[in-house]
């Protein structure tokens, strides 16, 4: 016996299954994003010096975050001190403030993966009046410092991230940009909801 299906009934299916293809990528973006911590190094100013300045302080922070797997008080401490210690090495007399706090990140394309807009753990590292250009990247795990594809996998999994997720953020997984424009648009809406 055939079964003729309504028009409404069609309608609520095909409404259902967009529905589940929408919430996939938001799924695994929100499961991403808790289980990193992002580097957001900050400028003094835009003048080269200070541009240059920045990076010398990533690499000390990035140096002085060696061997820790997360981020704790004792960690801050240490990156403070690198970074303050770098800044005077350079001649300079620029504060550093370094601080834990959650932070929207933009859509950011790095080498060999990328990560989808939205909220995230960072680590902010203030220089001086903190108006320049910045800096950002992963700090836990560190996939920055990941030079293969095989070596970000690897990286990524061994911090927890399923096969999925790691297929999520890389280039070359499936669902890199029909998931990443669901889940950077998600992102936007969702933080216009909070103003």
């Amino acid at each position: 016996m055939k079964t003729k299906f309504q028009k409404w009934e069609i309608a609520l299916l095909v409404g259902f299954m967009v529905a589940l293809m929408l919430a996939a990528p938001l799924t695994v973006q929100a499961d991403i994003s808790e289980k990193l911590t992002r580097l957001h190094v900050v400028a003094n100013s835009d003048s080269d010096e200070d541009q240059a300045l920045k990076l010398k302080v990533r690499d000390a922070v990035l140096k002085a975050s060696e061997g820790y797997e997360v981020v704790t008080n004792e960690l801050l401490e240490k990156m403070e001190s690198a970074a303050e210690q770098c800044v005077t090495d350079e001649g300079y007399n620029y504060d550093v403030d370094v601080s834990l706090g959650e932070m929207w990140f933009d859509t950011r394309e790095y080498e060999g993966f990328s990560l989808a807009a939205g909220m995230y753990d960072a680590v902010k590292v203030k220089i001086g009046s903190g108006e320049g250009k910045n800096w950002w990247c992963v700090v836990f795990p560190p996939l920055c410092a990941a030079v293969s594809e095989k070596q970000l996998e690897s990286t990524a999994k061994h911090a927890g991230l399923t096969g999925n997720e790691v297929s999520f953020i890389s280039k070359n997984g499936t669902t890199y940009v029909f998931g990443f424009k669901i889940a950077e648009l998600w992102g936007r809406v969702s933080k216009a909801l909070k103003k």
